[in-house]
Order: C-alpha cells, then structure tokens, then sequence
C-alpha cells in the first residue's frame, strides 16, 4: 500500500530508468561472476557485449517514446516527467547510442579491453536521465553525483597514461568542489523557503514581494549562485574550465568523445527548468551573470584556440566558445529563448558526432593522431573524409548556409530581442576570430607539406550511414528550419503547463 502511494499509479513511466538500473545490475553480476580464461579472446567478449548494449540500448529508446500517460509529478515529487524531459532523454539516449556505435571499431584497434568502461558509460547515462527529470535539489544533487563519479573514473582508465592519471585527479577534486557548490547553494535555498522541492519553491517565490523583501532576494541569489557555478563547471563554461582540456587530452579517444557528445544537453536541460520555471520570477537578475559568463566563455576559448596544436585540446577549448554562444540564450528570461538554445544544442552535437567519428578512424602507424599536423595528408588519402571534416568545421564557425550558421543567427535574435547588441556584436567578432583556426586546420588538410605517413582504418558502414545522414542535416537545414523551429516550440510549451 505505501509502495503504491509512492509510486502514485504512475510507474509505468518511469520503465525506462527501471530498465536501465535493471541492465546495470545484470552487467555488474556478469563481470562479477564470469571466470576469465586465459585462452579466451577477450576483446571478441567485449566486442559481443558492446552490440548487446547497442540493442538493449534501441530498447530503452522505444520503452522511452511509448510513453504517453504524462504526469507532472512521481515518488512524492521527487521526479518529474512530461514532454520536455523526455525529449531531452530521447536526444540523450540516441547520443549514446551514437557514442557506442563509433567507437567499437576503435576499441578493437587499439585493444581496449576494458569491460568497466560500457558499465561507467551506462551509470553515467543513468546519472543524466535522472538529472533532467529532477524535481527536488537533492534528487538533482545524487544524479549528479551519479554522472560525475563514473566520468571521473573513465578519464583514469589508461592506467599506463600519466596525462590520464593527473586528468583524472584534477577532474575529481575541482569536481568534488563543484559538486559542494551546488549542495551548498541548496542549503541556503532551503534554509529561505523551507523546501528543496522545486514545485514548493515555485510557489514560495510567487507569493513574495521581492521590492518590499531585498534582503530575502539577495539570499536567494546567492545560494542558486552557487548551485549556477557548478552546473556551469559541468558543462566547461569560463572561467570554471581548467579541467576541460586537460580530461579531453588524458582520457582514451572514445571517452573524450563521449564527454564531448552527451553531457551537455542534459546540463543545458536541466539549467532551462531552473532559469525558465523554477527561479523564473527572480531570473531577470541573473541575465547580467549569464551575460559576464558568456562573453568570458566565448572570449577565452576563441583566444586559447588559436595557440593549440594538439587536435583534442582544440575540440576542449571550441566547446568552452560554443558554450558561450549557448548561454546567450540564458541572457533574457523571455521564454522563446528555450527552441533556441535547444537548436544550437542539437546542431553543436550533430557536427561534434561527425568530427569524432571521423577523428576516431584517423591513425599513424596504428596509433591515434594527436596534433594538427597529423592532419596533413587526409586529402590524399581519403577525400570523403576530408570533405566531411571541412564542412562540420564550417558548420562550427558559422558558414552560411550550413546549420552552425542558423543556430548562432537565432541565438543572436535572442540577445537583440533584449538589446544586447554588445554581446552581439562580440559574438560576431569571435566567430570571425574562430574563424581563423578553423581555417589553420583546412590549411593543414590540403596545403601542408606532408609530415608522417597516415594510416585511415576502414570506416564500418554504421559509422558511414551517421556520417551521411548528418553531414545531410548540416548541409541542408536551410531548406527547413521552420518546421524543426516549430517541433522545439512544442517542446518548451510543456514547461507552462
């Protein structure tokens, strides 16, 4: 009787989290009791439960788009479910799946045998789903912690690796502070409107007078301050991204890709609810906050890109300027920001996945690329390659008419929309400055004086297939951006209801 009062009749829609824990459980119990065999190729195992994951994963995707019976709240108000949350799960479970698909070539190749790591990847993806559907600051906090944890370990999974050990310990501390920041800043909420329920402190701040109670304003501020500064930690905004470069750099190629890929909309999602609905009678006072961390992010990961020479640090420090461009959409409480942000999301990680996949396929004497310079001679050998890799970096800097450009074009309309034609402006200017290093790395591709020979594994035709179907959308967007404009607006109406 009490497990039905908890669960409220509403079970079914929280199946796919079930099912997940559910595969989780399974897979540890697997590692824990099989009995290796010396005589046994292990890399065939690991190859055969990477395919299993890939279907069970398609699994947790249909379970996902089957539910219909929507409700706001389930177990007590801890988690809430509707259609927005669920389209960040869908975006979040197709991104890994993604993920998993283009690296089982790579881990082959460089025998990465490793079983922990598909288990991490899941926990992590866990962590995620339960984070866009938190309703309750310490919901919001364990799930965190939940992805955290697994991304720490990941980042150290090159035992042998000094740059991955030191990555992997530098993430754990700064991340353990970030992860304090946000338990702290709940604290203080708490201790002012005596709930950590979001749909409780919704209610609270509607019913307060905030001229006639500054003093309650100012505590409020400062506690979702802190609890801004670790979210902006997860997703590498400036100046909270000294970890950035250096996990991208130290963690195995097929992690950095996924740090790269999935996280970042389940942070932006969950920063959409609390900005946009939850703190949304007090988030005029925080446009000038996303304003400073905006331009800081743009500014420091154009200038730092320009001085790198080593591929991975590249992608680190392009991702802290997109992350700029992200939370532009964060300077005005205007709720038609939100298709926006989730527009420039969505195209961010489409070109992320073809630059990874094709970054994974790229090897000299076996080994994986590092620098640049390794870029050489990619036209030569494979000019498909290089085409793809071309254009996503000119989706990336902005290049009409491909699809980076509509995304800036409509986060730009948002800050105008506010008058803040500086930051505009600014954005601007750092597109043309990213702009230059993006044409220092098409230089490299067809006009540098080869260096080393390279060596282009032959890509499997599930890597193809995604290459094409998105290279497809980057290039031809233009011809439909309204109608996908529309779908997204849908999907941010839910947080009125």
């Amino acid at each position: 009787m009490i497990f039905q009062e908890i669960f409220n009749n509403n079970f079914e829609i929280i199946i796919p989290e079930f099912f997940l824990t559910t595969i989780l459980l399974i897979l540890l119990l697997f590692g824990v009791f099989y009995k290796k065999n010396q005589n046994t190729q292990k890399i065939l195992i690991i190859k055969n439960i990477t395919t299993i994951i890939i279907y069970l994963l398609l699994i947790l995707l249909i379970l996902t788009l089957n539910i219909t019976n929507i409700s706001n709240n389930i177990l007590n108000g801890v988690l809430i479910i509707n259609n927005f949350t669920q389209f960040i799960k869908i975006i979040l479970i197709l991104s890994t799946i993604v993920c998993f698909l283009i690296q089982q070539k790579y881990l082959i190749q460089q025998k990465i045998n490793s079983y922990e790591i598909n288990i991490l990847m899941l926990i992590s993806l866990l962590g995620l789903m339960l984070l866009v559907s938190s309703n309750h600051f310490i919901t919001l906090y364990l799930a965190i912690e939940l992805q955290s944890l697994s991304f720490y370990i990941l980042t150290s999974t090159q035992k042998k690796s000094i740059l991955s050990i030191e990555a992997g310990l530098k993430y754990f501390i700064l991340g353990s502070i970030a992860s304090g920041f946000i338990l702290f800043g709940s604290s203080i909420i708490y201790a002012i409107t005596g709930s950590l329920n979001f749909n409780n402190i919704f209610l609270i701040l509607s019913n307060i007078n905030f001229l006639d109670n500054i003093n309650i304003l100012i505590s409020l501020s400062y506690g979702l301050i802190f609890i801004l500064v670790g979210i902006l930690f997860k997703i590498g905004a400036s100046p909270f991204h000294f970890w950035l470069p250096d996990v991208y750099e130290g963690a195995p190629n097929n992690i950095s890709s996924f740090f790269a890929i999935v996280p970042k909309i389940a942070f932006i999602g969950i920063l959409i609810r609390l900005f946009f609905e939850i703190f949304f009678n007090i988030s005029y006072f925080f446009e000038i906050f996303f304003y400073i961390i905006a331009f800081l992010s743009m500014l420091i990961g154009a200038l730092s890109s320009l001085q790198q020479k080593k591929i991975k640090r590249l992608l680190a420090y392009s991702s802290i300027s997109h992350v700029g461009f992200i939370l532009i959409g964060f300077t005005s409480n205007m709720l038609n920001n939100i298709p926006f942000i989730l527009l420039y999301v969505i195209i961010y990680i489409i070109t992320s996945i073809n630059l990874w996949t094709s970054y994974l396929s790229l090897n000299i004497n076996h080994k994986p690329i590092k620098y640049l310079t390794d870029l050489s001679n990619i036209y030569t050998i494979n000019k498909l390659i290089a085409v793809i890799i071309i254009l996503n970096i000119f989706s990336l800097a902005g290049i009409p008419p491909l699809a980076g450009f509509f995304s800036k074009l409509f986060i730009f309309f948002s800050a105008i929309k506010n008058n803040y034609f500086s930051l505009v402006f600014f954005g601007i200017i750092i597109s043309v400055l990213s702009s230059f290093y993006y044409l220092k790395i098409i230089k490299i591709i067809y006009f540098e004086k080869i260096l080393r020979k390279m060596y282009i594994s032959q890509i499997t035709k599930i890597q193809s297939i995604i290459l094409l179907i998105n290279t497809q959308f980057i290039i031809f967007l233009f011809v439909f951006p309204n109608i996908i404009l529309v779908n997204l607006n849908k999907i941010y109406l839910y947080l009125l209801i």
